[in-house]
């Protein structure tokens, strides 16, 4: 073995290791102090996403909507970390903030109860398209339309459960509602999905009439 050589293996036995990523945990409790802004500039790379998907869902799919909550979010979150105690996950209480701002400008805006009629129309689809066929296009954008009617609450409670996966007790954070209640809003939003699709047909092709069972 030449001296070169000798070095090179000694240099690649003795480099220091990559740190591991940082803990969501380290990075809250580094970004708390508020002189690591990198800290919570991570914090936003691995929530961003599914913050926006969330936001997207409650506002009807209106991406510049989303745009405004969304940095409303992240800068509430800034703000509010010296009061975040750590007692439910990070994910958990940055979606409560991203509730609170979509309700807070639904109140704001008029549209509590439901999003303006036709909103959904020049909205953008809360489904990535991918290799769906026109009939499964067509379900899914008419069930965005029916979510978007719903109430803030059980939309809240239907994109919550159903899309993203969050468990009851934690649903019961972000909506701030007893565990009782989530699931009494999980169910009358179900009924009144199943009333909004009921006898849901695809869209005729283009260049074809529609015909129902029983109708001329």
């Amino acid at each position: 073995m030449t001296a070169a050589t000798a070095r090179g293996l000694s240099g690649h036995l003795f480099a220091p290791r990559a740190r591991p990523p940082a803990t969501e945990a380290e990075l809250v409790r580094r970004a708390r102090t508020g002189k690591d802004p990198d800290a919570f500039a991570e914090l936003v790379r691995r929530h961003e996403g599914r913050v926006r998907s969330l936001l997207l869902r409650l506002c009807g799919g209106d991406r510049p909507l989303v745009d405004d909550l969304a940095q409303d979010v992240f800068l509430r979150a800034y703000r509010g970390l010296p009061g975040f105690a750590g007692r439910s996950a990070f994910g958990t209480w940055l979606y409560r903030i991203a509730y609170n701002i979509f309700l807070n400008h639904a109140t704001r805006t008029r549209t509590h109860d439901a999003l303006e009629p036709g909103a959904t129309e020049a909205a953008e689809p809360l489904w990535d398209p991918g290799e769906d066929t026109p009939d499964r296009s067509d379900l899914r954008r008419d069930l965005d339309r029916a979510i978007a009617t719903l109430p803030p609450a059980y939309r809240a409670a239907v994109v919550l459960y159903y899309l993203r996966g969050v468990s009851y007790a934690d649903m019961a954070q972000i909506l701030d509602l007893p565990l009782g209640t989530v699931k009494t809003h999980l169910h009358r939003a179900r009924a009144a999905l199943r009333v909004a699709m009921c006898g849901w047909e695809p869209a005729p092709a283009e260049g074809t009439t529609a015909v129902r069972e029983g109708r001329p």
